[in-house]
């Protein structure tokens, strides 16, 4: 087997788990509560940046928790996806941001879960219109 072919073999890697697959960009979940779900002008996310080492166990308890209906929607960054950046990101949805109620009580869903850091919310408007840097996070909890 030649180089190139070897290069394109990794290339078409598909895994379940984030951290090895290389055939999408994103691992996508619904809740099985929720026929569809989404982005809109009203919808944003709770971001949760982890490494390598970790997303997978990471993916897993997030899958678990949308499994059981406790959150709407979720997506983890794959390796593909990672390949350009530090670490992995897991964006978990909510379906409006002016419910502040519903964004502290998925904030609160994740902390049972172990994720107990400072986790910034993002508008899914605001991801649109390109915004990062200073003024990105709607909400820090």
């Amino acid at each position: 087997m030649n180089e190139e072919s070897q290069s394109t073999d990794r290339l078409l890697v598909r895994s379940g788990n984030p951290s090895e697959d290389l055939s999408h960009s994103w691992h996508f979940k619904i809740s099985p509560g929720f026929r569809s779900f989404t982005v809109s002008d009203m919808t944003g996310k709770w971001c949760i940046f982890v490494p390598r080492a970790d997303v997978d166990t990471a993916w897993g308890k997030i899958k678990e928790a949308l499994e059981q209906n406790q959150l709407l929607c979720g997506k983890v960054s794959t390796a593909l996806r990672r390949m350009s950046r530090d670490n992995h990101v897991i964006c978990v949805y909510t379906a409006n941001w002016t419910d502040k109620q519903d964004l502290m009580r998925v904030r609160d869903v994740l902390r049972t879960l172990g994720f107990v850091e400072e986790l910034g919310y993002k508008r899914d408007v605001d991801t649109r219109r390109k915004l990062y840097g200073p003024g990105e996070w709607y909400l820090r909890a």
